[in-house]
């Protein structure tokens, strides 16, 4: 990388330094790369190509604010070079601070910048910054190896970000013609798009990387990423299996492992893999929010609330930090925990059923709240008429209070639009015996067992049902599968 002002001569053993350096950082050897380039900037506190080099080196350690600080050095160092302007801009960007960031750029000479790495960065800022169609104009001038390699991610998700999926498409050809010269720009590209909901190309891609690659544990975690989302569960946790050797104790490795027991209905299994991603990565955000997750799924609210809380703890009033804070608490029993947690997540997300659903389920446990808890989940149903769920617990808060007329009319609507829903089916059936209506009843009650032939309420509304209208070994069966299914000594 060429600088315009200061350091134009230096001793060729510095330039030869500064150019291995360079080279590490961009092979990604950042750990081998940064004690020696340390020091080298700390002896050369004004040579702008170093102090630019380690705010690199930093910026890919994902320690934005020690860059940011570090380019702002280099500016003052080197304020005329474009290629400084373009890495302080990327590092902006990645810091957020967008404004800023579009000032700078608007500051760069394009015709300065001939090195492959700074115009690659530069289409990078050009991306970020929302410029798509410039910075696939300077993908098209670069060298053939440059555009059809390295700018193939950058070129990706320019296409993605205007809505041109066929030239995304045109783009796995050449990707899979580079795997063997360019694995990594590869990898990213594979990357993106499996973000892009193509994890099919995705995979075929990657399987072609870890034929060229087998040892690379990038390459498979992506590929048992790819295959996690094709429904390959079989490969996913092969491939996952054969990261973890080589990557131990890996958190996102942990994270995918996890994410691949969840999608399998395996809660309890995921529990321990995310404990462990998540003090060996202990803010990731993404990590606890899986981990409040499955412990929800697992009925393990405790472990919910912690997770929630230490990623609210990360991102005060995140949404869904307390939403799942929220939902934690209820199925705690914790109610006023839940209900505040709740009121705050509505008040962010006024129109996110899950939350709104979970405030009305929230304020429907409390006796006393019975009237604010319907009103909640009519509100619900305002905005989202189609949420059967809400429709449901209406129907359930009528039944309870021995209101037959709303409760039947919620529940058979709820049954309308889910009709393999067991337990709409179930308390609708058992709605109608109450009400003496037993052929309703019975076709209610036997659509819900054969939906779900191991709930024990309904094999014992059944035995209920089949007593009253003189069947009555029917009733017996049900009756000893309600007390298999329940356990003995067990009755409604």
């Amino acid at each position: 990388m060429a600088y315009a002002g200061l350091n134009a001569q230096r001793p060729a053993a510095e330039e030869r330094a500064l150019a291995g350096f360079e080279k590490g950082i961009e092979a990604g050897k950042l750990s081998e790369t940064q004690g020696p380039l340390l020091q080298f900037a700390v002896t050369h506190p004004n040579d702008a190509r170093a102090v630019e080099l380690l705010g690199r080196l930093r910026l890919k350690q994902s320690r934005t604010d020690e860059a940011l600080s570090l380019y702002r050095r280099v500016v003052e160092l080197d304020p005329k070079s474009s290629a400084v302007r373009v890495n302080y801009a990327l590092a902006l960007l990645l810091a957020g601070q967008d404004d800023v960031a579009a000032q700078v750029l608007r500051d760069v000479n394009t015709s300065e910048i001939r090195d492959p790495t700074t115009r690659l960065n530069f289409m990078q800022a050009l991306m970020l910054s929302g410029n798509c169609p410039e910075a696939l104009n300077i993908a098209d001038a670069l060298p053939p190896l440059v555009k059809n390699g390295d700018a193939l991610p950058i070129r990706a998700s320019c296409y993605l970000r205007l809505g041109q999926t066929s030239n995304v498409e045109g783009l796995v050809p050449l990707a899979k013609k580079a795997v063997g010269s360019n694995t990594d720009a590869v990898m990213k590209f594979a990357d993106i798009m499996i973000a892009a909901g193509q994890s099919k190309a995705a995979a075929e891609i990657l399987g072609l990387a870890v034929k060229a690659s087998p040892k690379s544990s990038k390459a498979l975690l992506l590929l048992g990423k790819a295959e996690l989302h094709e429904k390959d569960f079989a490969g996913a946790r092969a491939h996952l299996g054969r990261a973890a050797v080589l990557q131990p104790g890996s958190a996102e490795v942990l994270y995918l492992q996890a994410q691949l027991e969840v999608s399998q209905g395996n809660a309890l299994a995921a529990l321990p893999l995310l404990t462990k991603a998540s003090l060996a990565d202990p803010k990731s955000s993404e990590i606890l929010a899986l981990l409040a997750l499955t412990a929800i799924k697992a009925t393990r609210p405790r472990d919910g609330i912690d997770a929630a809380e230490k990623l609210l703890a990360i991102k005060p009033d995140d949404p869904e930090g307390l939403y799942l804070l929220g939902a934690a608490s209820l199925q705690s029993g914790n109610l006023d925990k839940a209900q505040a947690s709740l009121v705050h997540f509505t008040v962010l997300q006024p129109k996110d059923s899950r939350g709104c659903l979970a405030l009305g389920l929230t304020l429907a446990a409390q006796r006393d709240q019975i009237e604010p808890a319907r009103q909640q989940l009519r509100h619900c149903l305002e905005f989202d008429p189609s949420n059967y769920e809400a429709k449901y617990q209406l129907g359930l808060s009528y039944k309870a209070q021995g209101d037959t007329t709303q409760a039947v009319s919620f529940l058979e609507e709820t049954v309308a639009a889910a009709p393999k829903y067991s337990l709409a089916l179930r308390d609708l059936g058992a709605v109608y015996l109450q009400a003496g209506d037993y052929t309703k009843a019975r076709t209610m009650l036997e659509r819900s067992v054969a939906v779900d032939p191991n709930d024990a309420d309904t094999h014992f509304q059944l035995s209920r049902l089949y007593n009253l209208i003189g069947e009555v070994e029917l009733a017996k069966h049900h009756l000893e599968m309600f007390q298999k299914l329940k356990g003995p000594g067990k009755t409604m």
